[in-house]
């Protein structure tokens, strides 16, 4: 009963003040709204659970090659095998590699991206097809060609056919049959590269490898066994491989990292840090509404005091001003929901890619969104309620009583503000922090010239193009087809374009030089190109030439290194002439033929390494799947369709892939970097514009609060200019609390950057020092007006109004 009450009343006061709840309720919806759109992210990336049984029990196991710049590496395959065998705290553990297929037959050529994976797989993960069934121990030791297809390429290539399963279809020229259809919602490290599966079908011979390393290995704990635990013991098989291979393993480590942090990757510190930038902008909306309440509070004394002198309590008062607070709240709750969806859609490009396919509004949200709007609500209407109910009764009744607010009620709308500084500050460090760190990245060398670049994958099938011959021929008349379109300055092949990739390698021995301690190996990014590669990317000669069509098959095998390999090997030497082997004793010697300049293979992040390029046209058993990179004269992207039918002219059949212009591929190496940039300033921006209304709000109050002292301080003779000081000095004041509050809350906001920072520190001087000088520039100039205005009392107004 008292509750609906307590809501007549409440709108009764919004349609005697529509205009005050009409701005009460849009500045909580832009708050509400931005952590809403924030949450759903957060939601769809780190809480809400991945496709598998019990995901909290899987792990993904790495090798630590840290010696060579992989902390987390892909394991060899007979690394994998013996941990399976020998650890003592995983149910099982499977394996999986990427790999393409060229599927053809039915309507147009497609590039495909999926997995081999152990026959294991399906029952690690717990997951089984909705279709069919997964494929058998018998299928992979015997290399059957057969398939599970993913739902969305299920539905998208065969319309959701279910007499699908039995069918063969053609991949890569291989008739497979098709024995599964996994669930809608499936997909395994990324939703990209999750069209189909087939079996692993390792040889003997392949199991046995301890120098390649190239799989993903996921693990199901074992019931009661921690991460901890799974570590240490994965640990003691890495010591044990250890000493019984130490030509392969005497510094191999093994990581155990849970699947859920795998898959969140960089996003999670970026997903973090919004959204405790977007509770602080909400905060920060809060507390300039409780100063509004504030104000208004001060106003209603009388009322207050009349319903006190009826008979009212003071907790049903309360209880009235607290309802009218949670029904703003509530509104601009519903609201934000519709203001949260609305930032989807204007900054969805910035949410990461693992957030999937948009705003989603599903339970956890609208539980979340309903939690902090009530929480909101008590936020900004709790003081407010208790300073409406704590007035003086016999001065309030006073028809001449002044309605000016008490100290305690100054000094609390004066905390707000500085609260309101202090967060604000934390947000435009945080940004100017990535801000810095975005600088940093994109002022390194490249080592080539990025602009008016195109790259698209070409993956050959091998069946199709089953010699070195004709391999290298489609190359050459790919080429050659695409250099002779309008617009195009260059091209050519690469096995891995610049920021495709940040391994890639092969072990190399240097001729002459002693061997390595047991277990250590030298290791560089390993390029197969076609000649003029080099040339069309741009790459700076340091010493020597590039590869030329001279570097042909008979002749003497020719490579280029990079100049960081060059000055590791040969420091003050020469490189040109010296010899480089691939692999084992047999191997044959490669002579450097020229240095370039260190490119970027690995984008922006990691760090240099060695790199060597070698001319496709020597190369045995050349790598079927391969970059072309084109250099046009104009916008690259308006060269796609012609330099697809280009390459369709060579090869009717076959499909591209990973088309995409090198500026796409540069924003996406530092995407988790640049969406929480850009996100934190907006936010920062935000925060900067409310507390500085909020300031001018208590300084405009506190002169109107203020007339009769300001009128009687200029009757006795103080001048404006005093007054103006007065008034200035007083919002100063404030906003320098606030800074140094805001420094600690800084600090602390910025360590949930940590990981994302590049050749900048958390507690960067000139970023919180420039920082300092804008806001209290900003919050000096939001003073003026309240300054002028008190410097304008007039004193004889002033005494005579009182």
């Amino acid at each position: 009963m008292r509750l609906l009450t307590n809501l007549r009343y409440t709108f009764r006061q919004i349609t005697k003040n529509p205009g005050f709840f009409a701005l009460a309720v849009a500045a909580l919806a832009l708050g509400i709204g931005a952590n809403t759109a924030i949450f759903s992210a957060v939601e769809a990336v780190l809480l809400k659970a991945l496709p598998f049984s019990q995901p909290d029990r899987l792990m993904i196991v790495w090798e630590d090659m840290s010696f060579n710049g992989f902390a987390n590496n892909t394991p060899a395959p007979a690394n994998y095998l013996d941990w399976r065998a020998e650890n003592r705290v995983f149910i099982d553990m499977a394996a999986t590699r990427f790999t393409t297929a060229s599927l053809t037959g039915d309507g147009q050529p497609e590039q495909l991206s999926g997995k081999r994976v152990t026959p294991n797989f399906f029952d690690v993960l717990g997951v089984q097809p909705v279709l069919g069934r997964p494929f058998t121990n018998e299928e992979d030791k015997s290399q059957t060609p057969v398939v599970v297809l993913s739902y969305n390429l299920w539905r998208r290539r065969f319309g959701g056919d279910d007499s699908i399963i039995g069918r063969s279809v053609l991949m890569n020229g291989v008739e497979s049959k098709v024995v599964g259809v996994m669930p809608k919602e499936f997909f395994f490290s990324d939703r990209k590269n999750s069209d189909y599966w087939v079996p692993m079908a390792f040889t003997p011979e392949q199991w046995a490898r301890r120098q390649t390393h190239f799989l993903t290995v996921v693990a199901r704990l074992k019931p009661g066994v921690t991460i901890q635990t799974a570590q240490k013991d994965m640990a003691r098989v890495a010591v044990d491989l250890q000493k019984r291979y130490p030509d392969s393993n005497a510094k191999l480590g093994a990581v155990v990292v849970p699947i859920q942090k795998e898959y969140a990757g960089d996003a999670r510190s970026g997903l973090l840090v919004l959204q405790v930038a977007s509770l602080f902008v909400l905060l920060i909306a809060c507390s300039n509404l409780a100063n509004l309440l504030l104000a208004r509070s001060t106003s209603r004394k009388r009322e207050m005091a009349v319903r006190l002198a009826m008979g009212a309590s003071r907790w049903q008062i309360a209880s009235q001003l607290l309802t009218e607070s949670l029904v703003l709240s509530v509104a601009g709750g519903l609201l934000g929901l519709w203001v949260g969806q609305w930032c989807w859609s204007v900054f969805g490009r910035l949410v990461p890619e693992q957030a999937g396919d948009g705003f989603t509004m599903n339970g956890p949200l609208l539980l979340f969104t309903t939690g902090i709007s009530i929480a909101a609500g008590v936020l900004f209407g709790f003081a407010p309620a208790l300073r409406a109910t704590s007035v003086p009764l016999q001065e309030s009744l006073k028809q001449g009583g002044r309605g000016g607010e008490s100290r305690g009620g100054l000094r609390l709308r004066d905390a707000l503000v500085v609260g309101q500084f202090a967060l604000a500050f934390a947000l435009l460090v945080c940004a100017g922090l990535m801000i810095e760190t975005i600088w940093n990245l994109r002022k390194q060398d490249l080592g080539f010239r990025a602009d008016h670049l195109l790259t698209m994958g070409v993956p050959l099938p091998e069946k199709k193009y089953d010699t070195d011959a004709k391999v290298r021929g489609f190359f050459h008349a790919a080429v050659e087809e695409v250099r002779a379109l309008p617009g195009v300055k260059g091209a050519g092949f690469g096995s891995d374009a610049p920021f495709m990739t940040y391994g890639d390698t092969e072990g190399y021995t240097v001729e002459g030089e002693a061997p390595l301690p047991v277990g250590e190996f030298n290791d560089a990014l390993y390029r197969e190109v076609t000649p003029g590669y080099l040339e069309m990317l741009g790459a700076k000669v340091k010493e020597g030439r590039l590869l030329a069509a001279s570097d042909h098959q008979g002749g003497s095998l020719a490579l280029v290194v990079n100049e960081f390999l060059a000055k590791r090997h040969w420091p003050q030497k020469s490189a040109i002439g010296k010899r480089l082997r691939f692999g084992g004793e047999k191997a044959e010697w490669w002579t450097v033929v020229g240095v370039v300049g260190d490119i970027r293979e690995r984008g922006y992040l990691y760090e240099m390494k060695p790199a060597v390029y070698v001319p496709v046209t020597q190369v045995k058993k050349p790598g079927g799947f391969s970059m072309l990179v084109v250099r046009t004269s104009n916008d690259p992207a308006s060269t796609i369709k012609m330099v697809e039918s280009a390459i369709w002219s060579v090869d009717p059949q076959q499909p591209v892939s990973y088309v995409r212009t090198m500026d796409q591929l540069m924003e996406t190496d530092v995407a988790d970097r640049t969406r929480p940039m850009i996100l934190l300033g907006v936010f920062a921006g935000l925060a900067l514009v409310l507390a500085c209304v909020g300031v001018y709000g208590v300084l405009a109050y506190g002169v109107a609060q203020r007339t009769r002292e300001i009128g009687v301080r200029m009757a006795l003779g103080a001048n404006p200019t005093e007054v103006t000081r007065m008034v200035l000095g007083s919002g100063m004041k404030l906003s320098v609390i606030g800074l140094l509050a805001g420094g600690a809350l800084a600090a602390g906001l910025a360590a949930l950057l940590r990981s994302l920072l590049f050749g900048v520190t958390l507690v960067a001087p000139g970023i919180y020092a420039g920082t300092a000088v804008a806001l209290v520039t900003v919050a000096l100039l939001a003073c003026v007006i309240p300054a002028r205005r008190a410097a304008g009392v007039d004193p004889a107004v002033a005494l005579r109004n009182e």
